[in-house]
């Protein structure tokens, strides 16, 4: 009997339906709680101030896949502030929109426990790697991954999908490789 034979296949095809049976449930657990936003799928994650600096200096952006946020402290007059993102170079600059975007958060408390008022977005800009803000009172400048509407990165329908895709495979998986009655 070779290592390839009909029956060796045929028990590791019934023992990875077992398998699958066993992992369905788990994974239905998984997208419950994704759904209803429990444990490390409740929420929003705190935001992290990746850089900042005083006013009127330039801010470095971190070019996430998102796009980065920029926050000012402490009591911040939108009407006044004005940012400007350039290359690091300077060879490209843009005015950037002043406000929150809507569905986002006007004002955040980071990881450290800071609040930060929302002045821009930069996720619809390119080769752009700082920023610079002034006026409406700002004393510091922070930059952030963009947070944002909350939404990204609950998984929980497709974790309830590939549960029942598990479900099914391993009911096909056990009932094709059964043993035969004689």
């Amino acid at each position: 009997m070779g290592i390839f034979s009909g029956t060796n296949i045929r028990r590791t095809a019934r023992m990875f339906g077992t398998a699958a049976l066993f992992a369905a449930p788990l994974f239905a657990l998984l997208g419950i709680a994704g759904l209803l936003g429990l444990g490390p799928f409740g929420g929003t994650a705190p935001v992290e101030i990746l850089h900042s600096a005083p006013a009127g200096s330039p801010v470095e952006l971190s070019n996430s896949v998102h796009g980065d946020t920029v926050w000012g402290q402490p009591d911040v007059d939108l009407a006044a502030v004005t940012c400007v993102a350039s290359s690091t170079d300077g060879s490209r600059t843009v005015d950037l929109q002043i406000g929150p975007v809507e569905g986002s958060p006007s004002e955040v408390v980071d990881a450290q426990g800071a609040t930060w008022t929302w002045l821009s977005a930069t996720d619809s800009l390119d080769a752009v790697s700082r920023v610079t803000c002034s006026g409406g009172g700002l004393e510091t400048v922070g930059t952030s991954v963009d947070p944002g509407d909350g939404k990204r990165g609950t998984p929980g329908a497709p974790f309830l999908v590939f549960a029942a895709f598990l479900l099914v495979l391993g009911l096909v998986l056990r009932r094709v490789t059964a043993p035969q009655s004689r």
